[in-house]
């Protein structure tokens, strides 16, 4: 069966560049299909139950929850752009189809790290409600496989964060952020950015945009690649075919902000031999 309007549905929350680029690589693939901002709730509801509908494809936590709720149980659902948090927190697949994690390998950031800055072997991290033990122990040991040092804080509440990062000073040489809804926010995230270039503590971040904000570096999965990926499942359930229940994003991409660098006094090296995966924002 082919993607077209009426028989497929995206739902996502508008204006979020991430859910965008993810919306750009579906339509790269040829899916053609409406698209729908969750907090349409009423719109929603009427789509998901429509009796043309065959499929739905949620990008982004708040659209595979809302899907859980409004969709028909025999649906099948592919839910893209979560964090393997999101699927411990119930946002499980609850209907036939597939889930697309997106989050950042600690080991994938770290070769990054050591390679840009060879000369700084102290890391620490920031330990949230989102990270487990589990996710700990893979960070410790990509970091001690890379002959760094790791130093790991933990933080539950966002009024917690400046206290938290400050206890890095003298003791580390970047702060990883992992991504963390819960303590990374509009509130937060400008405070974090002016202290850590005021205390010259470099942040590493999770995504483009912070790195652009003020962050030194960062990483993140290729959204448009995520959303190719999308959109390759969801033709592959309607033509029928056998899927797996939850994929891993398999690109990623990175950012420098040589303007932080200098303030912070912590600059890359070798940059001419990277590609179009890692962005110089000068």
């Amino acid at each position: 069966m082919a993607a077209s309007r009426g028989n497929l549905a995206v739902v996502t929350v508008a204006g979020v560049a991430a859910y965008s680029e993810a919306l750009a690589g579906i339509r790269e693939v040829g899916v053609d299909c409406d698209v729908l901002d969750v907090r349409d709730e009423r719109g929603l509801r009427n789509v998901v139950n429509s009796r043309d509908l065959v499929l739905a494809i949620a990008v982004g936590s708040d659209a595979a929850t809302a899907l859980d709720h409004l969709a028909p149980a025999a649906l099948p659902v592919v839910k893209s752009m979560l964090l393997e948090s999101d699927l411990a927190g119930g946002s499980e697949q609850k209907h036939p189809g597939t889930a697309i994690t997106v989050d950042m390998p600690p080991a994938a950031l770290i070769d990054r790290l050591v390679s840009l800055f060879p000369t700084r072997t102290r890391l620490g991290a920031i330990r949230g409600p989102r990270q487990t033990e589990s996710d700990v122990r893979v960070l410790e040991q990509a970091a001690h496989e890379r002959g760094l040092k790791l130093k790991v804080t933990s933080c539950w509440e966002a009024r917690d964060l400046i206290d938290r990062f400050l206890k890095f000073k003298s003791d580390v040489d970047f702060v990883w952020c992992p991504p963390n809804p819960q303590l990374y926010n509009s509130v937060t995230l400008k405070p974090l950015l002016v202290t850590s270039v005021t205390n010259r503590l470099p942040v590493i971040a999770y995504s483009q945009q912070l790195v652009e904000a003020g962050a030194l570096f960062g990483g993140a999965p290729d959204f448009r690649d995520v959303g190719r990926m999308t959109a390759g499942v969801a033709l592959r359930i309607l033509n029928r075919e056998s899927v797996p229940t939850k994929l891993k994003a398999r690109k990623f991409r990175f950012a420098y902000n040589q303007r932080v660098a200098r303030l912070v006094d912590v600059k890359a090296t070798g940059l001419e031999h990277y590609g179009e995966d890692l962005l110089i924002i000068r």
